[in-house]
């Protein structure tokens, strides 16, 4: 992976730093989209008077199905972000 982008960072090195800024920028965006998700869950996520046996397993799935992926995702944008600033 670091071959890779090693690579493509070959093509320009004079835009390695611009890069470097707007992936941190926009991973700080993404961090606050999170964190607003994270304040606002009970909005998103609580009891939906709408829904038939809408009991609190069911509510905690709903959320583990969004915490997991964003997780596992920010994880990955990290690892590839902290890889691009070392190069």
């Amino acid at each position: 992976m670091i071959a890779l982008i090693h690579n493509m960072l070959a093509v320009n090195p004079v835009a390695l730093p611009a890069l470097r800024i707007a992936a941190t920028f926009f991973f700080i965006i993404y961090l606050l989209f999170g964190a607003y998700i994270f304040r606002n869950r009970h909005r998103f996520f609580d009891r939906d008077p709408n829904v038939d046996n809408d009991i609190p397993a069911v509510r905690k799935v709903r959320i583990e199905v969004v915490a997991i992926p964003w997780l596992v995702v920010t994880t990955l944008i990290l690892i590839l972000l902290i890889s691009f600033w070392l190069a």
